[in-house]
């Protein structure tokens, strides 16, 4: 079996000993805007396709709106520029962990300031459209997993219609707020918003009121336990990839259905086997997007159906049984795939070649265990005897393959939490599943040594970098997984940083039915 595989089993002793609140939303350095501007001036011509050029431009918009000296006028077209340069690039399209919904937080705060230091007749026109990015953000943090931001931006809301003379609109949305308060366990700021809402009810609003209103507040933990039971399920995995080409944005769908069945092993234990995984499997090998065939990009196929695998009876991974013959099969039908979409002309013969070989590449069987065993591992392994408080951030370390690069496996930081308790599926009422957040970037100096080894100095990585953020939802009372949801986004650049550029933000959704 792939030595890759052997890091599962302690996967859940270093989950217990971890523990960490870390923050989200990291603000921007208290810098002069002259270094934020040499920043920006120096990424532009070192590596002027990373998206680190986008993020310091946010960083510096956030400066010149929080903490910058100097005419409001004047810091606020500064804002405005960095923001409008930002939201032009096509790289916003691809890959911009967080940086969406925080470009529209920063348009809220751009025209509150506007509505604070401009003209009393544009006031109103000022607070409804930071109402409106308001109300975006808010979305646009859920969509990202950051439910804090999230909050907080429905909070804002409230607050801004209340300056905006609309009370009853303001009540809505503070009593908003405090649902996802409840919702998701963030007991410290129901008990400030509480406070706000009496207020402007015109209410008593001391600690004794406030404490009363809280007394039901949920305390909410999950503990999860390993309890696999026989039975089939249909799973559905759907893959939605955006890439950048040329300053050309490309999408690519990749989907798959299949059927799973546990069954117990005579010695105790699970076998996890598949069926029908390869004739509902669209690999999503060629863009769904119009445009000249010459210029067509060939994606690799996306790795959407799992090995048959075996369990321990404590839930620790003991080995992947058919990696081989499932990767023929697959190669095999990305082949037949590959020849009924390829373009015509003079780059057809090209065009399937380089395919077939990224092909086979991507669909090796070492791949295939490498990504069943860590889809196992997000899925449940990870989770296996684990205590976790609502609200409380834990982080670990483990090796995790890189995004765009799934060859190669570097120690990932991530950090997860148990944020609510969810239904199963849609079609349930009692929320009895838990949510489980999760956050993992890869680490700076086992990254560097990957790279380092990869390529040679005139082909070198000038930048790459790479984020996970996924969503699992899982039976805490079994740890049977009915939904894993992933947005993984990457970008490497070779050479001097004016060459070749990759920029990809993949969106993965995968759902379990089981039967009744």
């Amino acid at each position: 079996m792939n030595t890759r595989l052997l890091f599962l089993s302690t996967a859940a002793s270093l989950l217990l000993c971890s523990c960490a609140t870390p923050p989200r939303r990291a603000p921007a350095g208290a810098l002069p805007a002259s270094d934020f501007e040499a920043t920006i001036a120096r990424i532009r011509q070192t590596d002027p396709a990373s998206p680190t050029l986008l993020n310091a431009r946010l960083a510096y918009a956030e400066f010149l709106l929080s903490r910058a000296q100097g005419p409001c006028a004047q810091r606020l077209v500064l804002a405005q520029e960095q923001l409008g340069t930002v939201e032009a690039s096509p790289k916003t399209r691809v890959m911009f962990p967080q940086g969406w919904a925080r470009a529209a937080d920063l348009e809220y705060r751009l025209h509150l300031a506007r509505a604070e230091c401009g003209s009393a007749a544009d006031r109103r026109d000022d607070l409804l459209a930071a109402i409106a990015a308001a109300r975006r953000a808010v979305g646009l943090y859920r969509n990202a997993f950051d439910y804090q931001a999230m909050v907080i931006m429905q909070f804002d809301v409230g607050v801004t219609l209340h300056q905006l003379g609309d009370n009853a609109a303001a009540l809505v949305a503070l009593q908003g707020a405090l649902d996802m308060d409840r919702e998701f366990g963030f007991e410290d700021d129901a008990r400030q918003n509480y406070q706000l809402l009496l207020t402007w009810r015109g209410q008593p609003a001391g600690p004794a009121q406030v404490v009363a209103l809280m007394q039901d507040f949920p305390k909410r933990e999950a503990i999860l336990h390993f309890a696999w039971r026989p039975g089939d399920a249909q799973v559905a995995v759907e893959q939605h990839r955006t890439f950048l080409e040329d300053d050309r944005v490309v999408h690519s769908r990749a989907a798959a259905a299949f059927e799973r069945r546990i069954a117990a092993q005579p010695a105790g234990g699970w076998t996890v086997s598949y069926v029908h995984r390869v004739t509902r499997y669209d690999p999503g090998v060629w863009p769904t997007d119009p445009g000249p065939q010459k210029d067509q990009w060939l994606l690799p196929p996306a790795l959407l159906c799992a090995a048959d695998f075996k369990v321990s009876a404590k839930g620790e991974l003991q080995a992947v049984t058919d990696s081989r013959a499932l990767a023929a099969r697959l190669s095999a039908r990305v082949a037949k795939v590959i020849k009924a979409g390829a373009p015509a002309g003079e780059r057809s013969h090209k065009a399937k070649s380089e395919t077939f070989d990224g092909a086979s590449a991507n669909l090796s069987p070492g791949l295939l265990e490498a990504g069943t065993a860590e889809t196992y591992q997000l899925e449940t392994a990870m989770w296996v005897g684990a205590k976790l408080e609502q609200g409380a951030w834990y982080e670990l370390s483990s090796p995790l393959s890189l995004p765009g690069m799934p060859q190669f496996v570097v120690q990932q930081r991530i950090e997860f939490a148990f944020t609510r308790r969810v239904p199963c599926t849609a079609a349930d009422s009692s929320p009895t599943c838990v949510e489980i957040v999760l956050h993992a970037t890869p680490d700076k100096a086992s990254l560097n040594d990957v790279l380092t080894d990869i390529t040679d100095p005139e082909d070198r990585f000038v930048d790459y970098d790479a984020s996970i953020d996924a969503r699992i939802v899982v039976d805490p009372a079994t740890l049977l997984p009915y939904a894993r949801e992933e947005q993984i986004y990457w970008f490497a650049s070779l050479g001097s940083g004016k060459g070749d550029a990759l920029l990809e933000s993949d969106h993965l959704l995968a759902t379990t039915k089981y039967g009744r």
